[in-house]
């Protein structure tokens, strides 16, 4: 007898349903289609997976919990789903409608994602650059420094050539006039 009740499980197993074996569902839920997880309810009306969760915390659709703290997931009762479709007058959309508005949003997402990545490395080479300049300032400005003192000491040092070069042309003058005199003495006997 237990083999004929194990048998006739098995056979409305495939059907979702188990008969002869008390049911723990309640009543009026026997016909079932089953669950699903919150992204295809989201995929099927066409709405954002967090707004599946509002409605199960707000009772407009049955769910049941997996798992514990944020690896809690949920799985959609698909008869509420219908139910709340036909309620609501969502759009009926196909796999191939949900999934172009998926990759559309999806390809919007990359595009942000490829400005933000380009905006990012202009910004890390404009502050590459910025600091490049910067240091090219600071050693224009050092070098600058350095030749303002070269450029110091050379007048410097040109003005002393200067008075040596006077004081020497000076000597040479006297001594020119001393041979100068010398030369007229001798001749003229003096």
């Amino acid at each position: 007898m237990v083999r004929g009740k194990i048998s006739q499980m098995e056979e409305d197993s495939t059907r979702g349903n188990l008969a002869g074996v008390p049911d723990e569902t309640p009543a009026g839920a026997r016909g079932e289609s089953g669950w699903v997880t919150t992204r295809v309810a989201a995929e099927a009306l066409g709405v954002n997976p967090r707004t599946i969760r509002t409605y199960i915390e707000r009772g407009d659709l049955e769910a049941k919990a997996e798992g514990e703290g944020i690896q809690k997931t949920y799985l959609v009762s698909i008869d509420s789903l219908y139910t709340l479709r036909d309620s609501r007058g969502y759009p009926r959309r196909s796999r191939a409608q949900t999934r172009e508005k998926s990759a559309t949003a999806d390809a919007a997402e990359g595009d942000l994602t490829n400005i933000i990545r380009d905006l990012t490395a202009e910004l890390v080479q404009r502050s590459e650059e910025s600091a490049e300049l910067r240091t090219r300032l600071e050693l224009t400005a050092q070098a600058e420094s350095t030749l303002r003192e070269q450029l110091e000491r050379e007048r410097e040092r040109a003005d002393r050539l200067e008075g040596v070069q006077d004081e020497a042309n000076r000597l040479r003058e006297e001594l020119e006039a001393e041979r100068s005199k010398g030369f007229w003495r001798r001749l003229l006997g003096q």
